[in-house]
């Protein structure tokens, strides 16, 4: 009889879902004063430059991305991961750095402006090393020459009619070096500079960007993300390497504590954070928990939470997925011991136990105590990520074991540069969700660390037959095929490939043979995506390579084929999938939160669909927060 009453209730279940599921992809608001850095193709559709070509397009890009309020500033590295080598923890993704960051040093801002400029399609990019100044630049192809543009210092030459020049330009025409401004070496020397650029070397690296990430998550039915413009509790990513030069250390200890421009006139902004709180309603008077979990097996929601079906075992298990980085409160800057509350899991019920999973599932971290009516502090598993898995295990009889509450609250750093701000006057605001193809997609992320197997030999289909992690520069030679799996339920509608590969240099550039192939469903009849066409010109033994592939028709499973040849250190892929879609009859709420004239002022809307709203401030308005948040359904 229970068995009969248990699929009945979740067929009752399934209906309710088909109507009331709330789901909402990649939600975002756009503000008129900032470009949509979901990705590089929408930040090229941003009205202020998207009719614009060559000189125009890359002078107006380059003055929104050295604006005081809406661009990058210097600071330091960025580094994510445990790779041995920082040269694969350094991160040089455009849209990582302008949302999750908004600060970097020349190696990075380098890289990152060619990658801007590249994946937006104004033209083919390198980055410039000046071993000289210690310095590091990017130069950009179009109209038939290259042109140089300079975040890190604020610096483009520009001639009397708008045209931009390149480094050798410069070099040769003395021109190019008159005038100041904020946007030609506002802090430097401009007589010491140029003997500096007349005398240098300069070494170019091609594909030395990063490119892949978006700024994809999904929110579920009684969850909401909450960013502010301003750091809240000391809560920032903690890089070892921050507490080793005395001038970092003061800088990141001033208030307010953590990352901070030391070019205090090159933005309004430090750093920011943002809160992902989880509140599902568990019990049957609600769709919460089938809108919300990732997989579950023999389980579902009672009157009193969620419980077994059958006698015996179930488990659920729900997603936190991010595309800003997970951080926690900082403590001591020479360790991450007593770093806390990166995310936390709050639970009640009996019978249960927790697991965590870093890789999609492919493995899974158990976590000790009894979890019973705890709150269990995940810093040590998830800080330095971008989601994890948690895993809720039942044992026992139906109704004894159940999970009568959850609450998942996860801390994430934001640039608050990138945030939908306001100005004086009427704004307005757009509300979008969806990815760059206008399809409601939720993102699954394979990254190897590959100087051990640990982190590569899970993704594979068999290990590669010369791999070796000592040589740090070569460690695959030959071929790796990888295999990419959509979570339950849902099917890859496209995804990016890249890869970190070895190559030869100058003149032997042309034997550089890396590549990069795709087979759906097998790992078969594989077709090739990319091929290797390295500069001759490259002065540096690594660079990325990646391509971006739609799929005729979705497909649950896709494996990517890397070939090393001279090798491959490192793979990523993003891989976009589509689930059920299904969308609900309640609408998101999103919450301004601003002041102005010293009065705090709040505006909250409802939205069913993507749609525009506007609104006023009579006074000069400083941002504090904004949530998007889909309520809890239940009846």
């Amino acid at each position: 009889m229970r068995k009969v009453l248990g699929s009945t209730m979740l067929m009752v279940l399934l209906s309710i879902a088909a109507r009331a599921v709330g789901r909402e992809y990649s939600p975002r608001v756009v503000s008129p004063h900032h470009a949509d850095a979901y990705s590089m193709k929408t930040f090229a559709q941003h009205p202020r430059w998207r009719d614009l070509q060559g000189d125009r397009l890359a002078w107006a890009v380059y003055r929104y991305l050295a604006d005081t309020r809406t661009g990058v500033f210097h600071m330091n590295e960025v580094l994510e991961g445990n790779d041995v080598l920082s040269e694969y923890q350094t991160v040089r993704d455009p849209v990582k750095i302008i949302n999750v960051y908004g600060y970097a040093y020349c190696a990075i801002l380098g890289p990152v402006m060619a990658g801007v400029c590249q994946d937006m399609g104004l033209g083919k990019a390198r980055t410039l090393s000046l071993p000289d100044w210690s310095h590091v630049a990017s130069e950009t192809f179009y109209d038939g020459a290259w042109h140089y543009l300079d975040l890190d210092v604020r610096a483009v030459f520009r001639r009397s009619d708008g045209t931009l020049a390149s480094l050798d330009d410069a070099r040769h025409d003395a021109m190019l070096w008159t005038g100041r401004g904020p946007l030609f070496f506002p802090n430097d020397s401009l007589q010491r500079t140029r003997e500096i650029y007349g005398r240098t070397p300069v070494h170019h690296y091609h594909g030395f960007n990063q490119s892949g990430h978006t700024m994809d998550f999904v929110l579920r039915q009684g969850e909401a993300l909450t960013r502010w413009w301003t750091p809240q509790g000391g809560r920032w990513h903690h890089a070892e390497v921050y507490h080793r030069l005395a001038w970092m250390r003061k800088l990141i200890e001033q208030p307010p504590r953590g990352p901070a421009p030391n070019h205090r006139d090159f933005t309004v902004h430090n750093y920011a954070n943002g809160r992902f709180a989880y509140r599902p309603n568990l019990t049957d008077r609600s769709t919460d928990f089938l809108d919300g979990a990732y997989e579950s097996k023999n389980v579902q929601p009672a009157a009193e939470g969620l419980t077994l079906i059958e006698p015996g075992k179930g488990c659920a298990v729900f997603e936190v997925r991010t595309p800003y980085i997970i951080v926690p409160t900082v403590g001591e800057l020479e360790t991450t011991d007593d770093d806390r509350e990166a995310s936390v899991v709050e639970i009640d019920g009996d019978g249960l136990s927790l697991a965590v999973s870093l890789d999609n599932g492919l493995t899974w971290s158990e976590l000790g105590g009894d979890p019973g009516r705890e709150s269990i502090d995940l810093t040590r598993l998830v800080s330095g990520r971008y989601g994890y898995l948690l895993k809720i295990s039942l044992r026992g009889q139906p109704g004894t074991a159940v999970v009568r509450s959850l609450a998942i609250t996860t801390w994430v750093q934001v640039a608050p540069a990138s945030l939908p701000s306001l100005r004086q006057g009427t704004n307005r605001m757009q509300y979008r969700r969806g990815d760059h193809y206008g399809l409601d997609t939720r993102v699954v992320e394979i990254a190897s660390e590959a100087s051990g197997p640990e982190g590569l030999m899970k993704y594979l289909v068999e290990p590669p037959k010369d791999y070796d992690p000592s040589r740090k520069t070569g460690r695959i030679r030959g071929p790796v095929v990888v295999r990419v799996q959509a979570p339950p339920g849902a099917k890859i509608a496209w995804l990016l490939a890249s890869g970190s590969f070895n190559t030869h240099q100058r003149e032997a550039a042309g034997n550089t043979r890396n590549a990069i192939a795709l087979a759906v469903d097998r790992p078969e009849d594989f077709q090739e995506v990319y091929r290797a066409a390295v500069p001759t010109d490259t002065d540096h033994w690594h660079y990325n390579a990646y391509r971006e592939i739609r799929l005729k028709e979705p497909a649950e499973r896709v494996y990517v084929r890397y070939l090393g040849d001279p090798a491959l250190n490192n793979f990523r892929v993003y891989a976009h999938c589509l689930d059920d879609g299904r969308r609900s009859d309640h609408p998101v709420r999103i919450t301004h939160v601003w002041r102005e004239d010293d009065r705090r002022r709040e505006k909250t809307v409802d939205l069913d669909v993507p749609a525009s709203y506007e609104i006023v401030a009579d006074g000069e308005p400083t941002d504090e927060s904004m949530e998007i948040a889909v309520p809890s359904q239940a009846r």
